[in-house]
């Protein structure tokens, strides 16, 4: 390693003894920590904060094709696998090259003259004062149902975890090729979540004269979607790469997030 991008939560102050980590496993080897406004020779992203900064941090790591490792000082830490007892084997693992990756698919969202990534989901949201909206919905260029509700969330593998879990939606491996469409209080009883896979594009159209209906890109950026507006979600023209945590598996982050105990049967 060269250099790694330092991508710190902001407004994060870094405690003195996760400093000295930073210093005696990467400074004083010789790599330099870069910031996001200068990534130029950087060889991965250090992501220290909690899932938001990870999902912040990861177009970055995307756009530059280079791996990322998120250590959790948030609260969930889906994304931010490792935890700070294992930051230092993890930093060790990375000044070394000696470290695993999962590929994550991410998707490509197309939303008027815009174009955006995203790690865990495409939500269509109704304002708080809004009506129910209509979603006309297709996949893979053939019309599938018009799904009437609060909203609709499309989420990736890795997504399914956030939002889309708690909407109802399934939990989906992150090695799954696939994709998942989540309806948000549908106001129809067959409405259920719909796994599809990953290499369908999914176009949703705004068919409701509904005001107040917003476009958000997993969980920050947020834009109106006028009546009638169209948007496209695709898979990505190439994973995500993450690296994974140096001593736990992903079922034992999905058992110890979700409190999943030994059966006492």
């Amino acid at each position: 390693m060269r250099g790694i991008l330092l991508y710190p939560k902001e407004g994060l102050t870094l405690p003195e003894e996760f400093r000295r980590l930073l210093r005696h496993h990467l400074e004083e080897r010789g790599i330099r920590l870069l910031s996001p406004e200068n990534p130029e020779g950087a060889e991965a992203v250090l992501v220290v904060g909690g899932d938001g900064t990870f999902l912040r941090a990861a177009p970055l790591a995307y756009r530059l094709d280079i791996p990322i490792l998120g250590i959790n000082f948030g609260k969930l830490g889906f994304l931010t696998e490792v935890q700070l007892e294992e930051a230092e084997l993890a930093l060790s693992n990375l000044a070394s090259g000696k470290f695993a990756i999962e590929e994550r698919l991410m998707f490509e969202v197309q939303f008027q003259e815009e174009n955006f990534l995203a790690l865990n989901e495409v939500a269509i949201l109704k304002g708080p004062l809004g009506h129910m909206i209509h979603l006309r919905v297709l996949a893979g260029g053939e019309y599938l149902t018009t799904y009437y509700g609060d909203g609709l969330i499309v989420a990736t593998p890795t997504g399914s975890t956030a939002y889309n879990l708690s909407a109802g939606g399934p939990i989906l491996h992150p090695g799954a090729k696939a994709l998942v469409l989540t309806p948000i209080c549908p106001f129809m009883l067959s409405a259920r979540p719909l796994v599809l896979p990953a290499e369908m594009t999914v176009e949703i159209q705004l068919v409701s004269p509904s005001r107040e209906v917003h476009l958000v890109v997993d969980g920050g950026l947020h834009r109106e979607i006028p009546p009638g507006g169209r948007l496209k979600v695709r898979r990505a023209e190439r994973p995500l790469k993450l690296i994974t945590s140096p001593t736990r598996s992903y079922f034992a982050i999905l058992r110890d997030k979700l409190g999943w105990g030994e059966s006492k049967v």
